[in-house]
């Protein structure tokens, strides 16, 4: 995912590659802070074309700086 800034707060994009081989850009709205724990920070996003709203982690890249730190996350 990739956080761009703007006037009205900050959008966040979620870069998918389909299976024939196709780009799809999902943009989210960055909402409130829902809480913080180790190794990340949760907020609200909200999908800007279905208007759903979901929980995400944002983990920054220097919290996944030790390999075991690395292990302890699970990407699906």
């Amino acid at each position: 995912m990739i956080a761009n800034s703007y006037e009205g707060g900050t959008i966040v994009e979620e870069h998918l590659l389909e299976a024939k081989g196709g780009k799809k850009i999902l943009k989210y709205k960055k909402g409130r802070f829902l809480g913080k724990g180790k190794f990340a920070k949760c907020y609200e996003l909200t999908n800007m074309e279905t208007k759903k709203t979901y929980a995400a982690k944002i983990i920054t890249k220097t919290a996944l700086s030790k390999f075991r730190a690395k292990e302890k996350v699970i990407f699906i």
